[in-house]
């Protein structure tokens, strides 16, 4: 038999077969990656739906979650809103979060507006380490010299409020002067104001600025004649220093009050000028408020600080020019606040001197008052204030003014109950009387001036957050001058319904 003899390969062929081997494997591993890839692709999309769904992607994926969740649970200081979140991301095999109902979901919606760098103030921001008073009351709405807004994040904050107040009043004018007319009026006046918080915080640090951009609608003010006169700004200032320690603010602002009014007398309303009408002598209220308010040029500057959570100080002033004058004032405030009960001390000293060389006209005024507040949560609040003020003014040529140097003292007291859920009534009394040292020898007597203000008020909120205010209010004013000047008494009767939303 033939001898069977096996084909010997040659070089050329070997080398064919492993080259060929080699592309062979190389396109394997290619092919075997590329679909390895594109499943784990198809596997990330599946699990990132499932988690939008708040599902887990598979059971091993729930597993690894939950292990995770046991292996690293939240640190004491995590918040509750970590944990959740936390929960939320990783949640247990096969089981779908809770619906959240649809409350649930305007409160975190309301909790949360944000946008960018942009947001609306947090609730966070409106501290209130003790009590301010009772929920949507005159007190609760005043942050007792606390840092406010308490923004303690880098961003801006936006809030503010709009109101409209559609009222009468009737004035009887007893000045025998024809262009002191007796007045009813039908009224309807309102004012937006849009503030805008940019602050940067480093830690317990911070830097913050404010703004307050006003619309005016009336305010028993002719705009068109007064635009020159009329502020379309409130707030303009900046302030640095340490939360919960101390500040030093700057620009324009008001200071810390002292005198409070309760839920009527509102800024900006006829129930506010009460029974004055013009110059006819009749006085304001004197709460310590002659460097308190932000008038149109002169400017504020404070430092605030802050030793504990219930004791707080601030060291106000103002610089510029007020009328004719250019003016310097310094005011100091202090602030005991227990929550349950609050006690207000301040005094002010204030200095205008004539703009023009060589005019020797000057105002020397100072003063000082107290305040004592209670709140009994969430029943009442109450308090009574006291303010005693003098004034010294000088013409141009250096004789001093009688009829404009004088003492004023105001008393007052206001008090807030809840009737029922968000329905609150407040009412409030003042008292001023101003003596001059216009000395008549004929009468033996100085002039005398008074004003009784006194209101009332009934508050309602709708939906949490539409105030809806009543307020009723009487005020007379009683003018005795000397020198055989109009001896005379006016009175204001007026009611308005307020519509006001905060943002």
């Amino acid at each position: 038999m033939p001898t069977k003899v096996k084909p010997v390969m040659t070089s050329r062929s070997f080398d064919l077969c492993r080259r060929g081997s080699r592309w062979f494997v190389l396109v394997v591993l290619i092919w075997t990656w590329t679909e390895t890839t594109a499943a784990q692709d198809i596997q990330n999309f599946e699990r990132s739906e499932r988690a939008d769904e708040g599902l887990s992607a598979s059971d091993e994926e729930g597993q690894k979650a939950k292990a995770e969740t046991d292996r690293e649970p939240p640190s004491e200081t995590a918040t509750h809103q970590e944990a959740q979140d936390r929960q939320v991301l990783q949640p247990e095999q096969g089981v779908r979060p809770p619906k959240k109902s649809p409350e649930t979901k305007y409160q975190e919606t309301e909790d949360e507006e944000r946008l960018g760098p942009l947001e609306r103030l947090p609730k966070s921001a409106y501290p209130e380490p003790r009590v301010r008073g009772i929920k949507s009351g005159s007190l609760w709405m005043t942050f007792h010299g606390l840092q406010w807004p308490y923004y303690r994040k880098s961003g801006i904050g936006i809030s503010g409020y709009v109101w409209i107040d559609t009222g009468y009043e009737r004035a009887e004018l007893g000045n025998p002067d024809p262009t002191y007319p007796n007045e009813k009026r039908l009224l309807q006046e309102g004012r937006l104001l849009l503030r805008v918080t940019p602050s940067y915080s480093s830690g317990r640090w911070f830097v913050q600025g404010q703004g307050e951009l006003v619309a005016n609608k009336d305010q028993s003010q002719d705009q068109v004649s007064s635009q020159l006169t009329l502020v379309d700004v409130d707030d303009v200032w900046i302030r640095a220093g340490m939360w919960d320690a101390f500040d030093v603010q700057l620009g324009r602002f008001e200071a810390w009050e002292v005198y409070h009014f309760g839920m009527g007398l509102d800024l900006n309303t006829q129930e506010r000028l009460g029974a004055r009408y013009k110059t006819d002598g009749v006085p304001d209220i004197y709460g310590v408020t002659d460097a308190f308010y932000r008038p149109p040029n002169i400017g504020q500057a404070a430092v605030h600080i802050y030793p504990t959570d219930y004791l707080r100080f601030e060291l106000g002033g103002q610089i510029g020019n007020e009328d004719v004058y250019n003016g310097l004032a310094v005011r100091p405030v202090g602030v005991l606040d227990l929550g349950w009960v609050k006690l207000k001390l301040g005094g002010e000293y204030k200095m205008l001197s004539g703009l023009k060389d060589g005019d020797q006209a000057k105002k020397e005024k100072r003063g000082a008052g107290a305040a004592l507040q209670f709140v009994v949560d969430p029943h009442i609040e109450f308090g009574a204030n006291g303010a005693y003020g003098l004034v010294d003014t000088w013409g141009s040529d250096g004789a001093i003014n009688e009829k404009g140097s004088y003492d004023i003292y105001s008393l007052g007291g206001f008090a807030n109950g809840r009737i029922v859920g968000d329905l609150i009534l407040g009412a409030g009394v003042n008292l001023t009387q101003k003596t001059d040292i216009h000395y008549d020898l004929s009468v033996d007597d100085y002039g005398h001036f008074d004003h009784f203000q006194t209101f009332v008020a009934l508050q309602y909120i709708f939906i949490k957050h539409l105030y809806i205010k009543l307020v009723l209010a009487y005020a007379k004013g009683n003018v005795e001058p000397t020198f055989g000047d109009p001896v005379f008494s006016n009175t204001m009767l007026s009611g308005r319904l307020r519509l006001m939303y905060m943002f």
